[in-house]
C-alpha cells in the first residue's frame, strides 16, 4: 500500500494553493485574486440595497467566496500546523497502520476518502462550468433571435461594474477575472475541505484497525496508535454559520426562478447541491468518527483482556480511560459535526428561508 495512491488529488491541490509544501506568497496571491469579484459584488449590494432580490442573489455567491477566503486565511496564518498535520498523515499516521495485521481496514477508508474527494471535485467543477457557460449561451441565443442589445452582455456572477465594462474589451477582462477568482476560490475550498474530511476518515480506519487488534491480543498485535488532530474548530464554525445562510439564499434563488428563468434555476440548483454536499462533507465523516471511536470502548469491554500479558494489560487500562469519551470534531466548540446536527442546520436554513421569502414576496 502506498499513501500516494489515495491522496494524490489532495496533495496536488494543496500544492497549487500553497499549503503543502508551505508557500505563503502563493497562498496570499490566491486570496488576493478573489478581490476583483468581491469588491464589485459589495458595491452591487450597496447600490441596490432596497432591491431584496438582487441583494439575496449577490449575497448567495459572496458568502461562499468570503468563506473560501476566510478558510484560506486561517490555514495560511496556521501554515506550520497545517504542514505538520499533512506530514503526519503521510508518514507516521499511515505507517503505523500498514504495519498492522489488519491494515486492510484502513485501505477501505482511504478509498472512501479518495472517492469523496473526487465527488467534491466534480461538484465544484460542475457548478463553475454551469456559471461560466450559461451567460455565453444566453448571448448566442439572443444573437440568433436578433434580440442582442447593448445591455445583453451578462457576467457569470452578478456584480456592479462601470458601464464601460460591458463593452469590448473590458467586458472580456471582467469575465475572465470572475472566472479566475471563483476558480481559485473553488480550489481553496477543495484543498481545505477535503484535507479535513480525509484526515477524519483515515482516523476512522485507524479505529477499526484498533478494534481488530484488540480482538487479537494474544497474537501480540501492536496497540500503540498516535492519533492527533489539528484544531479545525474555527474553520468548521465558519462553515456551519455560512452554510445555513448560503443554503437559505440559494434555495430562494431556485424557488423564485424555477418557473420564470430556466437558466438561472439551473445555475442555482447545481449551486444548492454543492452547498449541501459541502456541509455533508464534514457531518458524515464526523458521524463515522463518533461511531468508530465509541466501538473501541465496546470492544475493550467485550474481550477478556485480564488474561493477557502485563505490558499489554497496562496499555488496555490506558485505552479504557481514554475510550470513555468518543472522539469527535466540533464547529467552534458549539456544534459537534455529525448527521443529527446536519439536520439541525438544514432546519435553521429552512427557518431563514421562510422569513426571507415572506419579505421577498
Amino acid at each position: 500500500m502506498d499513501i500516494e495512491d489515495y491522496i494524490s488529488i489532495n496533495k496536488k491541490v494543496l500544492q497549487i494553493v500553497g499549503f503543502y509544501p508551505t508557500n505563503k506568497v502563493r497562498s496570499f496571491f490566491c486570496i488576493s485574486c478573489m478581490f476583483p469579484i468581491i469588491i464589485p459584488q459589495i458595491i452591487q449590494i450597496y447600490q441596490d440595497w432596497n432591491d431584496l432580490s438582487i441583494v439575496l442573489e449577490v449575497s448567495s455567491v459572496l458568502f461562499m467566496i468570503l468563506l473560501g477566503m476566510s478558510k484560506a486565511l486561517v490555514c495560511t496564518v496556521n501554515s506550520s500546523n497545517v504542514e505538520i498535520l499533512i506530514n503526519f498523515l503521510l508518514t507516521d499516521f499511515w505507517q503505523s497502520a500498514i504495519k498492522n495485521l489488519f491494515y486492510g481496514n484502513l485501505e477501505k477508508y482511504a478509498i472512501q476518502a479518495k472517492n469523496i474527494t473526487k465527488g467534491y471535485l466534480f461538484l465544484i467543477f460542475n457548478v463553475l462550468l454551469v456559471f461560466f457557460t450559461l451567460p455565453l449561451i444566453d448571448v448566442f441565443i439572443l444573437e440568433y433571435k436578433g434580440m442582442l442589445g447593448n445591455d445583453s452582455n451578462h457576467l457569470p456572477f452578478m456584480a456592479l461594474y462601470p458601464d464601460s465594462f460591458y463593452k469590448f474589451p473590458l467586458y472580456e477582462i471582467a469575465y475572465i477575472s470572475q472566472i479566475i477568482a471563483t476558480s481559485i476560490c473553488g480550489l481553496l475550498l477543495l484543498a481545505i475541505d477535503t484535507l479535513i474530511a480525509t484526515a477524519v476518515i483515515h482516523t476512522c480506519g485507524h479505529f477499526v484497525t484498533l478494534q481488530k487488534s484488540l480482538n487479537n491480543l494474544n497474537k501480540s498485535c501492536n496497540l500503540v496508535y498516535s492519533i492527533s488532530f489539528k484544531n479545525f474548530s474555527l474553520i468548521l464554525f465558519l462553515q456551519t454559520m455560512s452554510s445555513s445562510l448560503i443554503i437559505c439564499l440559494v434555495g430562494i434563488q431556485v424557488s423564485t426562478s424555477g418557473l420564470t428563468d430556466g437558466t438561472k434555476s439551473m445555475k442555482y440548483f447545481s449551486y444548492l447541491i454543492m452547498a449541501l454536499s459541502q456541509l455533508l462533507l464534514f457531518c458524515f465523516p464526523g458521524d463515522q468518527l463518533i461511531y468508530q471511536s465509541s466501538m473501541v470502548s465496546k470492544t475493550i469491554y467485550s474481550i477478556e483482556w485480564y488474561q493477557t500479558s502485563v505490558p499489554i494489560k497496562s496499555e488496555v487500562c490506558m485505552m479504557i480511560l481514554r475510550s470513555q469519551k468518543p472522539s469527535y470534531i466540533t464547529a467552534g466548540k458549539f456544534y459537534v459535526m455529525h448527521l443529527e446536527n446536519f439536520n439541525a442546520i438544514l432546519n435553521t436554513s429552512l427557518s431563514y428561508f421562510m422569513v426571507l421569502k415572506n419579505f421577498n414576496t
